[in-house]
């Protein structure tokens, strides 16, 4: 879930926690990186940054042990041992494992306490890609079990590297500016109407749940349609998972870019769902996708889906907007 609010002429942005959807390979419910879980990936990928390692990749799978580990510590007072993790690595894929419990009144304090204690053999540790972790409410503040992870065939974006420091160079001569070519904005699909069955589908679903509540329903737009299929294709591309596109920058980015000017605006995204009703779902159990769903100021929407980039049923995107 993504989610901005501006008022005119004060420009007054109201921006909620991201909530990013995975489903796991397996029929059970499908993880979400979203809240606090999602607050310390980020944070933990920018300690790596700063340490020129690459960013961790969020593994749901990972993240649905690390909920059963949590829930059997909580039953038992005991998490499972190197033996257990051992097996976990096998069934999984995984070259290596390593798993940390950590409790703290925040999210930075947790992040801080890994970086402080032993930071080389966990959060900084080059040999892992991929991290799942949950993190549960306690008497005494935050919990979070965390698994970290070497796994062959991730993407893994490489840390940024400083740029050079220019070398001086003589004033050219001064010669014509050609003109720029314009970006092509994006082009409908490619079928009767601007909208696949699978999209119609969604938007259908939509408008089901919001029936339900009394909520009139959102009208599906072609140019969000467009630009909601561009996130979705370049997420494929580029092998990401995220409210924020590297080409694009945020979905507000995108609209303003491709000429939708909004009073409201939000994101959905969701990738491993085969169906609409699938996808839909999880969703709707999720309260900050939710939200969205059922949000009264919207009332348009665009749907883009496309082929996920690990072999496993659709990538989804959502825009929905008030102009």
């Amino acid at each position: 879930m993504y989610y901005r609010l501006r008022k005119a002429p004060m420009f007054l942005a109201t921006l909620f926690l991201l909530a990013i959807l995975l489903p796991l390979m397996s029929p059970q419910p499908a993880q979400a990186a979203a809240g606090d879980e999602l607050k310390m990936v980020e944070q933990i990928n920018q300690a790596r940054t700063k340490a020129g390692l690459p960013a961790l990749v969020y593994d749901a799978n990972l993240s649905a042990q690390a909920a059963k580990n949590l829930k059997s510590y909580q039953s038992t007072g005991q998490i499972p041992g190197q033996s257990m993790l051992y097996q976990i690595a096998v069934n999984g894929g995984y070259s290596s494992l390593g798993q940390t419990m950590v409790s703290g009144a925040d999210v930075k304090t947790l992040v801080d306490k890994q970086l402080a204690k032993y930071a080389s053999q966990s959060l900084l540790n080059s040999k892992y890609n991929s991290i799942g972790l949950v993190i549960t409410d306690t008497k005494n503040g935050l919990l979070c079990v965390q698994l970290l992870a070497a796994k062959k065939n991730v993407q893994v974006q490489p840390a940024p590297q400083p740029a050079p420091k220019p070398t001086p160079q003589p004033t050219p001569t001064p010669t014509p500016t050609p003109t720029p070519t314009p970006e092509p904005a994006p082009q409908p699909a490619p079928s009767e109407s601007f909208m696949t069955d699978l999209q119609k589908q969604v938007v259908d679903l939509v408008n089901v749940e919001r029936a339900k509540q009394g909520l009139k329903p959102v009208v599906a737009k072609q140019d969000l349609t467009q630009v909601a299929q561009l996130k979705a294709q370049d997420m494929l591309q580029k092998k990401y998972f995220s409210h924020t596109s590297p080409t694009y920058g945020s979905p507000f980015d995108m609209m303003r870019k491709y000429g939708i000017s909004y009073t409201a605006a939000g994101e959905n995204i969701a990738m491993g769902q085969r169906t609409a009703e699938q996808v839909m779902k999880d969703w709707m159990n999720s309260p900050g996708h939710r939200a969205n769903i059922l949000n009264a100021n919207f009332n348009e929407l665009g749907v883009g889906i496309t082929q996920s980039y690990n072999g496993y049923g659709y990538i989804w995107v959502q825009m929905f907007a008030r102009r």
